[in-house]
Order: structure tokens, then sequence, then C-alpha cells
């Protein structure tokens, strides 16, 4: 009853109040019952880390409103109450992270200036970090475009990144799908890599989401082209080709002309269908230029790429260029087919007989797919003749030779004859160059082993082919490389009778018996009668028709010039001594320290009254052509 009485007396008390004062004690009166009110209850909240964490509260004062705990996260009052500029009461708190969100219940709590009244405390409740779909990593993937990655759900909370080959991918989100930058990694195509997927907070790693092994996929490769690296181009194109071992879904497929180091673009337009890409060109290439086709900023449907670009460099031919002839520019056989080859196929029906002549000599003309034949028609020794092609020689294609050509050659200027057989049945050759009543006959190896003497004929026969025009006008040259074949190719002295041909001549000292060069006996190695063998006559008989001037013949490896004393040789002999450096030994019973008989040169004096130098090379196996050519020259025009 007293209390009662008591408030009815506060009741009158405050009625009796003026009106403003009543309303100010009833605003305070329940700002101090709410802020009771709100220490009392604690405001539940569901965390989003897709974006802003809002709800409905009451905060009083929320102007002077200070954290009341390190909780981890931020409170923004919004729908603030004002009585002029002075904030009253807010009816929405956000919250936001300042350090990584742990799941569970955070308590946050807000009071004026941080104290204990009207102090405000929210649990907020932190769900468990969105979960990545990581099974896109289980697969090869490309290494040219972004990698899609789906969360279960949004995240504006943390940040992404994936990490491999020493380097950070950036994954921004997009519709909760991460697109990470995979390019940015530097992966190499068909390579293994450990990758982590990484969870971050203000630049802070928080957690690694997840750790893969990963296979980049295969890169694509060409297959095949229409034109390859360094190909001549001999038609008029119009497209080229590249086919992928993938289909492709982009690719730049770019032509340009080149004139040194200036790239042109030609006009093309690119068509891609399945594995196919394919440039169609708008114009006819120009002919005898180089062009240069690149494939660039290919990607497959697969997401991989070319490794680098592709460079393909090609050639556009002019018309039909020679390419050989199967002649060189001396010794061409009197009857020889002369084939001109050309770069390309030539065209079918085109009247070659108004394009190509041939002076000097008489020649047939004719032409398969891509030659021309020049027939010679007994044309005269050591002739000079020379081919002319006009321009104006079509391609298969139509596409016309624009520069005339010619070749110039001379026919052989020597025969051969055979003089002879060996006992094996080796035919014994003799070149015969020039014509005229004074003969010089050269001979070598009639000692078999003497390989030098035949390497020195055979080096003095291509001088003479090449230089026939100094052959003096009236002379004849005749050259024996080899008198005893059989023993050239068994690398041995004497015949296949074991006869040293050069003790087989019918002199006056011949015998049957004689010595080796090491005076070792050789019974019958004279030969069972003076010229029993085949090669002896045959060399004799060529030498008695001939009947030379001078016979010069060679021998090893003494370093030797010697005159069979007929006629000039002495002269002649000690003019080849001075000219090769080699000692003149004529009449020098001592030059050799075993006993000859029946030799070619003595049997050259004796029966025939003909001079002759015997030459001994200093080398048994190098023909000493450069030190004996000028002397070889001399003796020629002796």
């Amino acid at each position: 009853m007293l209390i009662k009485q008591k408030l009815s007396h506060i009741k009158n008390k405050f009625n009796q109040l003026a009106l403003p004062l009543r309303i100010l004690i009833g605003v305070v009166s329940l700002i101090v019952l709410i802020g009771v009110l709100m220490c009392l209850i604690d405001k539940r909240v569901e965390f989003s880390y897709a974006g802003d964490t809002c709800t409905e509260a009451v905060t009083l004062l929320p102007g002077i409103s200070r954290p009341a705990n390190d909780s981890g996260f931020t409170v923004t009052n919004k729908q603030v109450f004002k009585i002029g500029n002075f904030s009253v009461v807010s009816f929405e708190s956000c919250f936001a992270a300042t350090k990584p969100p742990l799941a569970g219940v955070t308590k946050v709590s807000v009071a004026p200036f941080g104290g204990w009244f009207a102090k405000r405390t929210f649990a907020l409740v932190v769900p468990d970090a969105p979960v990545a779909d990581t099974v896109i990593l289980s697969k090869p993937i490309p290494t040219a475009r972004m990698l899609p990655i789906t969360l279960s759900s949004a995240d504006a909370t943390f940040d992404y990144s994936l990490v491999a080959n020493d380097k950070t991918a950036d994954c921004p989100q997009k519709d909760l799908v991460l697109q990470c930058d995979i390019p940015s990694l530097g992966l190499l195509q068909g390579e293994k890599y450990s990758l982590q997927l990484i969870r971050s907070f203000h630049n802070q790693k928080v957690a690694t989401v997840a750790t893969e092994n990963i296979t980049t996929l295969v890169a694509t490769s060409i297959v095949s082209q229409s034109v390859s690296d360094g190909q001549v181009v001999y038609d008029t194109p119009k497209s080229f080709s590249f086919t992928f071992d993938k289909p492709i879904t982009k690719a730049d497929v770019t032509l340009f002309k080149l004139d040194g180091a200036t790239q042109t673009p030609v006009p093309t337009t690119t068509d891609i269908t399945g594995n196919t890409a394919t440039i169609s060109l708008q114009n006819d290439l120009d002919r005898s230029s180089t062009y240069e086709l690149d494939v660039n900023n290919l990607l497959a449907s697969d997401g991989s790429t070319l490794t680098q670009e592709s460079k393909t460099d090609f050639t556009v031919s002019g018309g039909p260029g020679v390419t050989a002839v199967n002649v060189g520019t001396i010794s061409v056989p009197q009857t020889k087919t002369i084939a001109i080859s050309f770069d390309q196929s030539l065209l079918a029906n085109q009247d070659i007989t108004k394009l190509v002549t041939v002076t000097g000599v008489s020649a047939t003309i004719s032409k398969n797919d891509s030659q021309i034949l020049v027939t010679l028609t007994n044309a005269p020794l050591c002739t000079d003749f020379t081919i002319n092609l006009a321009a104006g020689l079509q391609s298969e294609h139509g596409i016309p030779q624009v520069n005339a050509w010619s070749f110039t050659s001379r026919t052989i200027c020597h025969t051969v004859s055979t003089i002879g057989y060996s006992v094996e049945g080796r035919a014994i050759l003799a070149y015969t160059f020039g014509s005229g009543s004074k003969t010089i006959l050269y001979t070598g190896s009639i000692h078999g082993s003497e390989l030098s003497a035949n390497a020195l004929m055979l080096a003095w026969i291509d001088e003479l082919e090449t230089n026939a025009r100094s052959i003096p006008s009236g002379t004849q040259i005749v050259v024996v490389p080899a008198v005893n074949p059989d023993g050239v190719a068994a690398d041995r002295r004497n015949n296949s009778n074991n006869v040293d041909l050069n003790r087989n001549f019918d002199t006056s000292d011949w015998q049957t018996d004689i010595v080796s060069p090491t005076n070792q006996p050789i019974p019958g190695g004279g030969g069972a009668t003076p010229m029993s063998e085949p090669e002896t006559q045959a060399i004799a008989a060529l030498t008695t028709s001939l009947m030379p001037r001078l016979t010069m013949s060679f021998h090893s490896q003494a370093g030797y010039a010697i005159a069979n004393q007929g006629g000039d040789s002495d002269a002649l002999a000690a003019t080849y001594a001075q000219m090769t450096g080699y000692q003149d030994m004529t009449g020098n019973g001592g030059a050799f320290d075993y006993s000859i008989t029946g030799t070619y040169d003595d049997w050259i004096r004796e029966k025939l009254g003909l001079p002759s130098v015997l030459v001994e090379l200093s080398d048994n196996t190098h023909s000493e052509f450069s030190r004996n050519k000028a002397a070889l020259w001399a003796m020629a025009k002796s």
C-alpha cells in the first residue's frame, strides 16, 4: 500500500512538470530501458562469405559506439535516427572481417565509448569456408587459357591463387567460378607439375585449399602442310593449307612477300574447318619471289596450342631453269647425247626446235619430261660447239623462261686404241692426241709395281685433254699409261709370267736369267726368248709403227733422267733433269747397282736408232705431276 502511494505521488509530481520536461524525462527513461534490455540479449547473425553481412538491430548512440571486444570484425551502423546532428539510434548493423573468419560462433560487442552501458552483443555464426571443386585438375589442363575452378558458394571475403612452376597466378571470382590465369604460370605443354590452390586474406596466405599433381595438355602439332620450308613452288597456287592433329578453334595464318628484311603482307582470307586451316589468295603470287607463311595464335578445341609460331619460307619459281648438264666443258664424246636438265617439267606441246640451236657441230634435238636432249652427230675431234636456248621455254604450267641460256663445250681431243693384251687378257691402251708427222711417245709402268709412273701418265692425259690447243701443230702425242696392266692390277713388278718386261727386249745384251733390283737371281726373268711376252710385243710393235721422234719411258723411284744416247737424247735428258730437279745419270754406269739387260730404251736405240729418255720418279706412289708438268710439255715441243 505504501509503494502504491509513493508511485501515485511520483505520478502527480510528473504531471505537474512542464510538457517539454516530461517528454525529455520519458525519452531518457526509454533509452535507459532499451540499454538495459540490450545488455541482456545477444543478437544471432549468420555470416556470409559472399558479401555484406547485415542484420536489423537497435543500437543506441551509434555515433559514439566503439568495439567492446577484439572479435576480428568491424561493425557499421546503418539506418541511423538523428536529432539534429546527434545520432540517437540505428536500426541496422553490418559486419566485415578484419581477420580471417574462423568457422563457429564469434561474439561481437559494441557500446557507447566501448563501455558496459547499452553494450550490444552479436553472436556471429561463421560457416565453413567455401569448398573448391578441383576435379578439373585431375585431367590434362590447357596452358594458354583461363582455368575455371568452381566454389561451393560465392566468396568475396577471401582471395584465391594458383602456385606452380615457381610462379603465382591470380584467380578472380565470377559467379561462383574462379578464373585462374594459367598462361601467367608459363607452363610447358605435355609436362607434369605440382600445383597448389591457395586461399588468402588481405594478401596473407590463410590455407592451401588443394595440392594436385597436374599434367598439361599435349601441344597441338602440324601433321601436314601444302607447302614445306625451303620448297620451290612451280605451279600457280590459289591457296595454302595446314592440317593439325586436333580440331582447332582459331589461328592467325598470314602470308608475307619477302624483299630482304622487308615483309609485305599478301591479301588472303582464312577458313578454319575441323583440323584444317586454309588461306586463299586474292591474287596470283609474283614469280621468282620469296614468301613467308606464318601460323600463330592457334588454339585447339581442347585448349592446347602450338609450341611455337610456325614459319615456312618458300620460293615461287620463274620459268624453267637449267639445273645440270651431263657433260663438262671439254672431252665430250663425238656422238654423245647431252642432257640439259631443268628444275621443272616442260610444257609437252611446245616446239623446242625453234628455241634450241647448236653451232660448231651437227646435232639432233629432242626433249623428255624435264630435259632437252642434244645428240651430237659424228662431231669432229677437238671441236668447240655452243648450245643456245632462247627465252620463252615454258614449264608445264605455262610459265615462260625469261632469260636466254647458252653452254659452250668441246668434243674429245684424243682417241683410244688397244695395242695388245696382257698375259691375263687385259687391254694395253694407247691415247693419241693431235696429228702430224712428228710423234712423241710417253710410256709408263712397264714395271707394274711402279704405280707413280702410271699415275703420272694418267695425269698427263688429263693435262693434254684440257690444253689440247697447246699441242704443237704437226705433232702427234701418244701416251701408254700402263705397259704392264697385270702388274699394275696386282702391284707386282713383273708380268703374270714373272718376266721383267724391261729385260725382255731383243738387245745385244739380252739374257734369260736376270737378277732383281736387290740382286736376287730370277731364273727365266728375262723371258724364254727375246720379245717372248705379249706386252713386250705390243709396245715394240707400236713403237716401230710410230717411229717416234722421242720416247719418254717412266719408272720409279731413283729420281734420275737417263738418255739412251740415241739421237739428241743426251741433251733432252739434261733438259728434263734441269727442269725437274732430278739427277742426269746419262752415261753413269753406277746409276744402278744391279745388272740390267734387254731394256726397252736400249732396244729403241739398237733396233730403231731413235732417242729415248728414261725417267725415274723420286716417289713410288705419287705422280709428282706438278714437278714434271713443264718438262713433259718441253719434251712434247722438242
